[in-house]
């Protein structure tokens, strides 16, 4: 659950077509999403997305390489049925999130309802729609939540903001058993790594060299395009909670992270 960068301004070419206009007008005329062929979900929309996610889920940062891709409606396309088309609420998701937040919306105001936009606007709405609706599931294209996210030492995510603790626990279920493993495996193997260092470096306390390529390799991986980012990005800054028991590791890692930074 990072920020993303979406030009808002880069519509794909295809959601402005006619087509979709037809469709969006059906839509308003029944008051409800009535698209059995589901326009947005073309090819030239999901090659761009998957692009601007790096292939990743916009909540729980998965690799999606040959995973099934969805197309997530920010706002669902059951409740805002005008806004199924727009470039501003189409998101990149796993099947799992996905189904987690199925059409749940909750919002601090009142929910808007169509109020006459025509489909020329409907890519321009959403920040509008914000200010007014207050929602409480976070938007990775527009919020960035990085440093209020946390994790303890299994691997559990977590957060004091209200809107991200909503996301991690309603919203998404960022806690299910096989995200908290997956995260278990990326800090297992550092832990493990950085004892196997440590048994030797209590030999040679002057030589803390051998600990430099796992750690290089380890910033080099916390990259955004790159899985779980957040919580090796957390990691890293948070050492202390991962390696609690033993102050030394803690310094040494932290210096050679500060080091490599100052680079």
């Amino acid at each position: 659950m990072i920020k993303v960068e979406k030009d808002f301004a880069d519509i794909p070419t295809i959601l402005t077509q006619q087509v979709r206009e037809e469709a969006f007008n059906a839509n308003v005329t029944s008051n409800s999403y009535c698209d059995d062929k589901n326009r947005y979900k073309v090819g030239s929309v999901q090659k761009k997305l998957n692009e601007i996610y790096h292939l990743k889920c916009a909540y729980c940062e998965q690799k999606l390489l040959d995973a099934p891709k969805h197309m997530e409606h920010y706002r669902p396309k059951k409740i805002y049925y005008w806004l199924a088309y727009s470039w501003d609420n189409l998101l990149l998701c796993c099947g799992a999130c996905n189904s987690a937040k199925g059409d749940r919306f909750e919002t601090e105001n009142s929910a808007i309802c169509y109020r006459d936009e025509v489909f020329e606007d409907i890519h321009r709405l959403g920040s509008d729609y914000d200010e007014i609706e207050k929602p409480m599931i976070i938007n990775p294209e527009k919020d960035d939540v990085l440093e209020l996210i946390t994790f303890d030492k299994e691997g559990k995510i977590g957060s004091t903001d209200a809107r991200v603790l909503h996301t991690i626990d309603e919203a998404c279920k960022l806690n299910r058993d096989e995200l908290v493993q997956l995260r278990m495996e990326i800090v297992n193997d550092f832990i493990h790594r950085m004892n196997e260092h440590y048994l030797y470096f209590k030999k040679d306390k002057d030589d803390a060299s051998r600990f430099i390529p796992d750690i290089e390799n380890f910033i080099e991986n916390c990259k955004v395009e790159n899985e779980f980012y957040a919580f090796r990005y957390f990691l890293l800054n948070h050492v202390e909670i991962f390696f609690e028991d033993n102050v030394v590791l803690q310094k040494l890692i932290h210096g050679i992270y500060q080091k490599y930074n100052d680079i």
